[in-house]
């Protein structure tokens, strides 16, 4: 495990890697999560590809956004395609975790020539907002915007703290709590504070509707697999239901654990994961 960082634009991300070998796999984290999301299922295994594990801007340890700029979804396709072209290959696997795996099924649809496989883990489709709720939808996201702008930076009197408050929102034991946010936490005269932009909670301003992820979906022509957790999050199985169907290649396994089974079923994920990268033929 190593660290690394590269360029994104403006921006530099930050990230670990792991392996060494030729097919190189770039890693997805959900939202306000961060690349430690991977280390359970990929420190100290036998690899067969070079893993790129990075933070998504406002996460982690990778830069934010600007001051006057905010968090699209699509944005994100874009600092996907910056480090592929900063690492100078031609074609890439794409693992995704939650808003992760949704971003490489977005990513596979806009540049399938880029991608060789997609594994998305607990995450399918993307987030849409009815057609008739638009207004609605960026309402809510302006009025949020002037809530986090005007508000004061919050300090923690312990890292036990922040876990204790991560763990009302997520089935993960504590030691797993433990090791992901301690990447989003950094000490302070004033406390501990969290490293991930308070405006990642603000409500997206746009999302697509259900035509627009259908059509999205239309246009992956590369293999995909679906990784879910036996306890994971409804929506993905809802998502899986309303959308399997429009998939030209898709794999669908279960294996134990909840919405982070990554973490959870560390090894069984990592089985599925190079199986479907051997069965590809990319690997």
């Amino acid at each position: 495990m190593q660290s690394f960082s590269i360029q994104s634009g403006e921006l530099t991300l930050h990230g670990l890697t792991f392996g060494s070998g030729k097919e190189v796999v770039i890693a997805l984290h959900g939202w306000l999560d961060n690349c430690h999301s991977f280390i359970p299922m990929l420190d100290g295994a036998q690899l067969y590809a070079t893993w790129y594990c990075i933070d998504f801007p406002g996460h982690g340890k990778s830069d934010w956004r600007s001051a006057d700029a905010h968090y699209y979804f699509a944005d994100y396709i874009d600092d996907v395609y910056n480090l592929i072209l900063e690492l100078g290959v031609d074609k890439v696997h794409l693992v995704g975790h939650s808003m992760g795996a949704m971003a490489a099924g977005l990513f596979a649809s806009c540049f399938p020539q880029k991608v060789l496989s997609v594994t998305m883990i607990e995450g399918f489709g993307v987030m849409t907002t009815p057609s008739d709720e638009v207004v609605k939808q960026l309402r809510l996201a302006i009025l949020k915007r002037h809530q986090i702008r005007n508000r004061k930076p919050r300090f923690y009197d312990s890292k036990e703290q922040v876990y204790k408050a991560r763990a009302l929102s997520t089935d993960l034991s504590m030691e797993l709590i433990a090791l992901l946010m301690d990447r989003n936490l950094v000490s302070t005269e004033q406390g501990i504070q969290l490293t991930t932009d308070p405006k990642l909670k603000n409500h997206s301003g746009f999302r697509f509707d259900e035509p627009q992820c259908i059509a999205i979906i239309n246009e992956i022509n590369v293999p995909c697999q679906l990784i879910l957790g036996s306890e994971g999050y409804p929506f993905v199985v809802d998502n899986l239901a309303k959308y399997s169907c429009y998939f030209k290649d898709l794999n669908v396994v279960e294996v134990d654990g909840g919405h982070h089974c990554h973490m959870q079923s560390n090894e069984q994920c990592l089985l599925q994961v190079h199986a479907f990268m051997l069965q590809t033929g990319a690997c």
